[in-house]
């Protein structure tokens, strides 16, 4: 059967060709299509294989490309957020526990870890927690504890890289049987030294992270010394200000010692100008008590002869008061009462002067009159004048009110009042006036002494340098520092044989 369709089929064939010939050729002509077309599809499927190909490596490429990408994104995050850590506000723990918690997100590890030790032994409960992504800041003390136990701490050198060592013998609940430790240390103040220790699960720590991590630590140790020398800086402040402290309360207590010894040196002058109007007063009221006297025994003659006659005339009244001087006696009282009262005022004000002078309270800057602080210092110091020296007070009420302390100005006043009247022993003259601005007023102090010599003026100031045969030597010292205080200037005019001028000026209260 299948023969005679072939045969069939042959005949069917050699039916639409006119000869064999025709037949052959029409066969070759589609063999050569179909090796043409086997060409063809070799060709397409090899560039196709080859376009595959391009695009995997391509893809390969774009995928490290992306790898790298993200990795240096990571590292540059990493960097500047320590970076920003570092150079913010935060404290030293703040900032060490900060760079804890970035580094162990950028390291991927479990847990992070902050030690501490001193001389090479661990300080307890420096830093007893851990921090986990998962539950950031927690405690941790046996897993810390376990993790120590893996460290150098028994190392006193600061080492520059970070290490990776295996977690030995590693039983807890928290850990796999085989973890990293990543750790550095850091010299702090003291003779202390930080640790920073990261634990991880990787089989496999990325060395690609060192040079990131050595760059973070050095960062670190840049913040780390800046915030010792803040700490050294303000502790440095501390002291200092401490000792300014002190020296300004020993600066009180010299110049409340120098008014002390001021006062013992014009104690006979206070003395004297108290004693004087009170044994005036003393004295008018042994006057005062002859005058009640006498009126009582006026009172008494009157009473008898009303008592005598029933009624006294205007004959019998005049002849028992001519007995006594009323008229006199009336004035002279009034007069006797006006002198004690101006002599206790002078004793009220020469107390208060005094009271003022000799408070050792801290200064306190009001706003005073300087002709006050003139007065008073002339009535404490006075005596020192009386009777062979002359004193010209000049002060106006038209001089303005300064910033100052009332009792130390005074000092001041009364220790150039003391020294004129020193340079001027046999007698001479003392002027005080003063002259102004917009800005200034100058208080002018001028003597008639025997003059001060440019090797002295140098050293007029100086603390312990006198020319007295008596003293200290710290008046003017003190008085210079007094004025510094008020921001007010002194200075001194003098020639030998002629006299001295201090000139202090003292900027105007507005």
């Amino acid at each position: 059967m299948k023969k005679h369709l072939e045969t069939q089929m042959g005949k069917l064939v050699l039916s639409e060709f006119k000869s064999v010939e025709e037949l052959q050729k029409r066969i070759a002509l589609l063999e050569r299509k179909a090796e043409r077309e086997k060409k063809a599809r070799n060709i397409a499927e090899n560039q196709l294989e080859r376009y595959s190909l391009e695009i995997y490596q391509t893809n390969q490429s774009l995928k490290s490309a992306l790898a790298y990408s993200t990795k240096i994104r990571s590292e540059l995050e990493y960097l500047g957020k320590s970076s920003m850590s570092i150079a913010s506000e935060l404290t030293l723990n703040e900032m060490i526990g900060k760079l804890v918690e970035l580094t162990c997100e950028y390291c991927a590890a479990e847990y992070g870890f902050y030690f501490v030790t001193e001389y090479a032994l661990e300080i307890g409960d420096t830093f007893n927690k851990a921090w986990s992504k998962e539950l950031g800041w927690h405690c941790q003390s046996g897993l810390q504890r376990l993790i120590g136990d893996n460290l150098p701490f028994s190392k006193t050198d600061i080492v520059d890289p970070w290490f990776v060592s295996v977690a030995n013998e590693v039983n807890h609940h928290y850990l796999k049987p085989l973890g990293y430790i990543l750790y550095l240390n850091f010299a702090l103040s003291g003779g202390k030294t930080g640790w920073l220790a990261f634990w991880s699960q990787m089989e496999l720590i990325d060395e690609d992270i060192f040079p990131v991590l050595a760059t973070a630590r050095d960062n670190l140790t840049s913040g780390i010394q800046k915030r010792l020398t803040d700490e050294r800086i303000l502790r440095r402040n501390i002291q200092l200000q401490n000792l300014v402290n002190d020296l300004e309360k020993a600066q009180r207590q010299l110049i409340q010692s120098e008014k002390m010894a001021s006062l013992g040196q014009l104690s006979a002058s206070v003395a004297h100008e108290i004693n004087n109007p009170i044994t005036l007063i003393r004295s008018n009221m042994e006057v005062l008590k002859k005058y009640l006297k006498d009126y009582k025994s006026l009172h008494d003659d009157i009473k008898t002869e009303l008592e005598k006659h029933k009624n006294l005339g205007m004959t019998s009244f005049t002849a028992i008061c001519d007995k006594v001087d009323l008229t006199y006696m009336d004035e002279d009282s009034a007069a006797l009462l006006i002198a004690n009262i101006k002599g206790l005022d002078r004793v009220r004000d020469i107390v208060e002067d005094l009271k003022s002078f000799s408070h050792a309270g801290d200064p306190k800057l009001i706003k005073v009159s300087l002709n006050k602080c003139v007065d008073a210092a002339l009535r404490i110091a006075g005596n020192v004048f009386k009777y062979e020296h002359q004193v010209s007070n000049r002060m106006t009420g038209s001089c303005p009110l300064v910033l100052g302390d009332l009792g130390q100005l005074q000092q001041v006043f009364m220790n150039i009042f003391t020294n004129a009247a020193y340079a001027m022993r046999g007698g001479g003259k003392l002027s005080i006036w003063h002259t102004q601005d917009n800005q200034t007023v100058t208080i002018h102090i001028e003597d008639t002494g025997c003059g001060i010599n440019e090797e002295t003026i140098t050293k007029l100031f100086t603390p312990f340098f006198t020319t007295k045969p008596f003293g200290i030597g710290l008046g003017l010292s003190v008085s210079y520092v007094i004025l510094e205080a008020h921001s007010a200037q002194l200075t001194v005019d003098s020639e030998i044989g002629l006299g001295t001028t201090f000139h202090i000026s003292f900027p105007v209260s507005i």
